[in-house]
C-alpha cells in the first residue's frame, strides 16, 4: 500500500510539473514575441505580461493547493484515479493535443486585388509567411490560449515559413486565404490587432485583405502530427 501511494504521488507531482512547465513556457513565448512588435504595441505586451505574471502565480499556489490535496487523498485511497485522469485531460490542453473551444476571432487574410502600380514589387501586395509570424505573435502577446492557420494547430515546436508559392505551416503547405483561428478574450484579441500603425494597418497599407470577427464559441483543432522528442529529455534527480 505504501509503494502504490508514492507511486501515485510521484505521477500526480510529474503531471503538476508538465503543467506548470507548458505555462512557464507560454510566458517566454509572450517575450519573444516583443521584438517583433511595434513601440506602441509593446505597451500592451508589457501590461498583458504583467497580467500574466499573476495569473500564473495565482495558479501555481493553486498547483500546490492541488498537490496537497492528492497526498491527503492517496493517503485514504479515494478518488486519486479521477483527479489524475482531470489533470492529464488538462496536460493534454496545454500540450494542444485535444480540440479545444471557446470565445475568441477568427482572422481571414487574402491577397491584395488591387493593381500593381509601374515600378512596384508586386510581392508586396500578397500574404507572406512573416505577415502570418507577425500576427501570430500579437495574438500570443495579447493572450491568445490556442490559435491555429487554415487548420494547422500552431505549437512551441510550430514553424511558419514560405514554400515557394504557399506556405508551410507544421510541414503541411497551405495557401491563400488563411484563416487564423484564435481562442481568448475577444475584445482584448481585437484590441492589440488594431492598433495604431499595428498589424492589421499594415497590411491594409499594402491592400491585404483583412477580416476579423469575434465568436462565441469557434473550435480550435489539436494538432494532428506524431509529438516527439530526439535530444530533449526531462531532468531526473534535479531541483
Amino acid at each position: 500500500m505504501k509503494n502504490r501511494t508514492q507511486i501515485t504521488l510521484s505521477i500526480v507531482a510529474l503531471l503538476l510539473g508538465l503543467l506548470i512547465a507548458m505555462q512557464l513556457r507560454s510566458t517566454n513565448d509572450v517575450y519573444n514575441a516583443m521584438p517583433d512588435l511595434r513601440v506602441t504595441e509593446m505597451r500592451a505586451v508589457l501590461m498583458e505580461t504583467i497580467r500574466q505574471n499573476q495569473l500564473l502565480t495565482r495558479e501555481l499556489e493553486e498547483a500546490r493547493d492541488k498537490l496537497r490535496q492528492y497526498e491527503e487523498t492517496a493517503m485514504r485511497g479515494e478518488g486519486i484515479l479521477e483527479l489524475i485522469q482531470n489533470e492529464l485531460q488538462n496536460a493534454r490542453m496545454l500540450a494542444g493535443l485535444v480540440d479545444v473551444q471557446g470565445e475568441g476571432l477568427v482572422i481571414t487574410l487574402t491577397d491584395s486585388q488591387a493593381p500593381s502600380l509601374p515600378g512596384d514589387n508586386p510581392n508586396v501586395y500578397l500574404v507572406h509567411d512573416e505577415d502570418l509570424l507577425k500576427l501570430v505573435n500579437v495574438l500570443s502577446a495579447a493572450g491568445a490560449e490556442a490559435i491555429s492557420v487554415n487548420e494547422q494547430r500552431l505549437l512551441a515546436t510550430s514553424e511558419i515559413h514560405c514554400a515557394g508559392p504557399t506556405i508551410s505551416i507544421n510541414n503541411v503547405r497551405v495557401g491563400a486565404p488563411f484563416v487564423i483561428k484564435a481562442i481568448g478574450n475577444a475584445e482584448t484579441l481585437e484590441s492589440a490587432l488594431r492598433m495604431r500603425d499595428g498589424i492589421i494597418d499594415t497590411l491594409k497599407f499594402y491592400g491585404i485583405g483583412v477580416q476579423v470577427k469575434r465568436e462565441a464559441n469557434l473550435v480550435v483543432p489539436a494538432y494532428k502530427r506524431p509529438v516527439r522528442f530526439d535530444y530533449a529529455q526531462p531532468v531526473t534527480g534535479g531541483k
